[in-house]
């Protein structure tokens, strides 16, 4: 019982293994469902079902999970949410993921009742960071928050255009979603990789530049995917293409200031760098498919950012969170390595499925639905020892007057 109860000592815990199931289950649901006679219309079409659960669903467990790891380090000695507390948000997780399956078996369950189901996650866990930004005096959090109820409400949004057919339509929110990830990734790994590269560099003692941050590259990317987004909304399909290749072209001139070739020898902080990489890529290749110049559909297109950056996300995180620690560099686990292998297997197989003979789709499927099990595999023993701290970064090196490198304690996730 106390090994079970240690699930609930930290939130990345269970919320990143709820991401780690439902892509899991949800993609076995969708594509193999009706073959196991267990399939039921929902959200007017399995496609909308699917593209609604892996980004509302697996990626809104993530993005709890790593927000509020993330919040423990707002201010000194702060507790992470956990208990009961903890168990209520994945309660609501749970709801949300219900309230679709009863919208399958039961049409004319009306929009009004299914809305609440699924966005109260969202309403609990931006009411937990507005709290802890609040308590830390760090209001430039709050906007953590905001990100939060954008982000449910794009949900409601969503399900209010497949059920009913209103505007705004059900393709403009799907585009929505993952920009929001998008957005996310650009600042969360924008800051991540160039700063965990540089204290790798430094504790092994390795002569090469410093990784660069880019800052000017930072912001105009992060400006054009939000005019991308904008102009979206407003059906400029055109511009925002445009603005979407813009924004690649500028991840990609971030990514080569980061020095991710000195990182080779170093497996986690590698595939960090590469998700950032399926970013770059997967923004210019969906303009690309969104003007009409690829042999590809845009939501094929598409799959480079949510199986190949959103994922790799996810993985990276997870990865990193269940690493071994023997007070150096975190190591990579080898079930996380053939899970990352696997899914993008699956990314690339995807992407290539209009032009691939016989049911590559199947193909990507299987493979997506391994990696996440070597996942799942890897990742569930990790979850009954102890909580560690930092959750996401090993020891931080500093660089004493006499240049001589040294290691430090753990430090609070910032």
């Amino acid at each position: 019982m106390a090994k079970t109860a240690s699930i609930w000592h930290a939130p990345h815990r269970p919320l990143f293994l709820a991401a780690g199931i439902w892509a899991l289950l949800a993609l076995i649901w969708w594509h193999w469902g009706e073959a196991m006679g267990v399939a039921a219309p929902v959200l007017g079409s399995w496609g909308l079902w699917h593209g609604h659960e892996m980004l509302f669903g697996l990626g809104s467990a993530a993005v709890g999970g790593y927000f509020l790891t993330a919040a423990m380090g707002w201010r000194r000695g702060s507790d992470p949410v956990a208990g009961r507390l903890l168990m209520a948000l994945v309660g609501l997780w749970l709801l949300g993921r219900l309230a679709l399956v009863a919208v399958g078996l039961w049409p004319d369950t009306p929009v009004w009742l299914i809305q609440p189901m699924a966005v109260a996650y969202f309403l609990l866990l931006a009411a937990i960071l507005a709290r802890e930004a609040a308590t830390a005096r760090r209001w430039g959090k709050l906007g953590f928050a905001a990100g939060i109820l954008a982000f449910g409400a794009a949900e409601a949004l969503y399900l209010r255009a497949a059920l009913t057919g209103a505007l705004p339509d059900s393709t403009v929110m799907v585009r929505v979603g993952w920009m929001f990830f998008a957005i996310k990734i650009s600042i969360i790994a924008g800051r991540m990789v160039p700063a965990f590269t540089l204290n790798w560099m430094r504790q092994t003692g390795l002569a090469a530049p410093d990784p660069a941050p880019g800052p000017v590259a930072g912001w105009t990317a992060l400006g054009l995917l939000w005019l991308a987004l904008a102009l979206t909304f407003a059906g400029e399909e055109l511009v925002s293409a445009l603005a979407l290749i813009g924004a690649g072209v500028a991840q990609g001139a971030r990514l080569v200031r980061w020095r991710g070739w000195a990182a080779r020898r170093n497996p986690l902080l590698l595939l960090l760098h590469a998700t950032f990489g399926w970013l770059a890529v997967g923004l210019v290749l969906v303009g690309l498919a969104r003007l009409g110049l690829l042999p590809i559909a845009e939501m094929d297109a598409l799959h480079a950012l949510t199986m190949g950056a959103m994922s790799g996300m996810i993985l990276s995180l997870a990865a990193r969170a269940a690493a071994p620690r023997d007070g150096g560099p975190l190591r990579a686990r080898g079930s996380m390595l053939a899970a990352f292998a696997l899914v993008w297997a699956a990314a690339l197989v995807r992407l290539a499925t209009p032009l691939l003979p016989g049911d590559a789709v199947s193909l990507a499927a299987g493979l997506w639905c391994a990696g996440w099990l070597v996942f799942l595999w890897g990742y569930v023993p990790t979850l009954f020892h102890p909580p560690q701290r930092p959750v996401f970064s090993g020891p931080r090196a500093r660089i004493v007057p006499a240049g001589q490198i040294v290691q430090i304690g753990p430090r609070h996730e910032r």
